[in-house]
């Protein structure tokens, strides 16, 4: 049985990390829930039956002493909380991004390293049936070496109106490190995790005056406090475009948007040397005219709205037994990382920026 803290109790907490730590309650006993907003906390608390709440992370890490901290809180304190709860002893399942930079990456996992813990990025997505399916396909090497990728998720409108995203203060970026950094970890692991050596982005903020349903914007469970929301404030991007360039000669396009003029789309296509795929279509287009279909076998969480979460949980219940590997893997995130750090700083300066990692 791992002890498990959470530090946040918003809508990631409540939906995804809870409720899959009560599934797996074989496993994982929850003996302590974080959050700065008191009432907030013991509303999850209460929900959930979790007999401790704080509003000091430290001191909940001191008297709980857990084997294993989520971090839910907002995108910019998620170091800051992983390097705490590391330095008390636990393994940390960290809601994604990372980070913001590659060497705040570095410092985390090199942290981790030396305290002998777990750390893993809650990619969530990676667990989706038909990105599990592209998978096995390029792990089998059907699909051979991939040359080019492209990543496309879109919102019609889906601009969150609730908890911080809009907020550079508290989320960092907008619409690429919300849901764009779920396809970007996806597409470089399909694509062999190839090292990225440049980027090329712009971003815009479009669309912020026609708003979408709370669903719409993420909250599958559409269990949240909706917020004011001004878009006079909103001062990160809800659209994103741009290039990744790797030293393999691979290149990444990609355009995420959480609200645009385009179809609803949440898509990743691969061109092999053996055959391409289309993921969304589920298509394998092979090295003849011939086109076959992709075949996509559901999981057991399928009717969970954040069932990537459940397996992400299962999989950090075998790491700390030993009996496993993160699925998700230091040097995947790292990249991911420097990928994202350097879209922002292309779009910031109008031109393509350098990757040295």
């Amino acid at each position: 049985m791992f002890k498990v803290c959470i530090i946040g109790s918003g809508m990631i907490a409540k939906s995804a990390h809870i409720p899959a730590y009560k599934t797996y309650s074989d496993y994982f006993s929850i003996v302590g829930i974080f959050d700065v907003n008191k009432q907030a906390a013991e509303e999850v608390a209460l929900e959930f039956g979790i007999e401790n709440v704080y509003t000091d992370a430290e001191t909940m890490l001191k008297e709980q002493k857990p084997d294993l901290v989520s971090v839910c809180a907002p995108n910019m304190f998620h170091k800051a909380y992983t390097l705490l709860a590391l330095n008390y002893g636990a393994n940390v399942l960290c809601e994604k991004p990372l980070a913001f930079t590659y060497a705040d990456a570095k410092e985390m996992f090199d942290l981790a390293n030396e305290k002998g813990k777990t750390l893993m990025a809650c990619q969530s997505l990676r667990f989706l049936p038909e990105r599990l399916a592209v998978y096995e396909q390029v792990k089998n090497g059907n699909v051979g070496e991939v040359y080019y990728a492209e990543l496309s998720r879109i919102r019609r409108r889906g601009i969150p109106t609730w908890g911080k995203f809009h907020l550079k203060e508290f989320s960092g970026g907008g619409a690429l490190v919300d849901i764009g950094v779920h396809g970007i970890d996806s597409a470089i692991w399909l694509m062999g995790n190839p090292k990225p050596v440049s980027a090329t982005a712009s971003m815009n903020k479009v669309h912020a005056n026609e708003l979408g349903s709370a669903k719409s914007s993420g909250a599958l469970k559409d269990n949240v406090t909706a917020n004011t929301f001004n878009p006079d404030l909103m001062d990160v991007e809800s659209f994103s475009s741009g290039t990744v360039k790797f030293e393999n000669g691979a290149v990444l396009s990609f355009k995420v948007a959480w609200a645009a003029n385009l179809k609803e789309e949440n898509n990743i296509i691969l061109a092999g040397q053996n055959c391409g795929i289309d993921m969304e279509n589920a298509n394998i287009y092979l090295g003849t005219d011939e086109t076959k279909d992709l075949t996509v076998v559901p999981n057991g969480f399928n009717d969970e709205a954040f069932y990537g979460h459940f397996c992400l949980v299962k999989n950090m219940a075998d790491v700390l037994k030993g009996a496993d590997e993160p699925f998700v893997k230091p040097e995947e995130t790292l990249n991911v990382t420097a990928i994202l750090e350097a879209a922002y700083k292309s779009a910031e300066k109008g031109t393509e920026v350098k990757i040295d990692v």
